[in-house]
């Protein structure tokens, strides 16, 4: 694990190792479960953050995120429940665009802008 420093906050990052791997943008995966309810994280316009920054759901559950800002954000986020190089989350968010994934395992996930490092936040997934 690296850190880095970035405008004064700290930054932990993976270092991955070998062969370079294309990131492409994130489909959900299967199997889905049926949706329980909608929930939003909303990038304000010129906010440079996620808010909430940490929610809670059930498992089932979707999280929408929906960018009101005009500046196109990336919401990445590792699948802790799988090997480090297994992204639960790789979407360009776009402004006035949203992107929607439904949680199936139980666990904390959290997720950052790697374009704007000080935008973070948790989804917390219990079943």
């Amino acid at each position: 694990m690296r850190r880095y420093l970035i405008a004064g906050t700290f930054v932990l990052g993976m270092a991955w190792t070998g062969s370079s791997v294309a990131l492409e943008e994130t489909a959900q995966k299967k199997p889905t479960l049926p949706v329980g309810k909608v929930y939003e994280v909303i990038v304000e316009k010129e906010s440079f953050a996620f808010a909430p920054q940490v929610s809670t759901i059930k498992l089932g559950d979707v999280v929408r995120w929906v960018n009101h800002d005009t500046q196109k954000h990336l919401v990445v986020s590792q699948d802790p429940t799988a090997s480090t190089r297994d992204l639960l989350v790789y979407h360009t968010l776009p402004p006035g665009e949203s992107f929607e994934f439904q949680f199936v395992h139980p666990d904390n996930y959290n997720f950052f802008c790697a374009i704007h490092f000080q935008m973070w936040g948790t989804v917390g997934v219990t079943p």
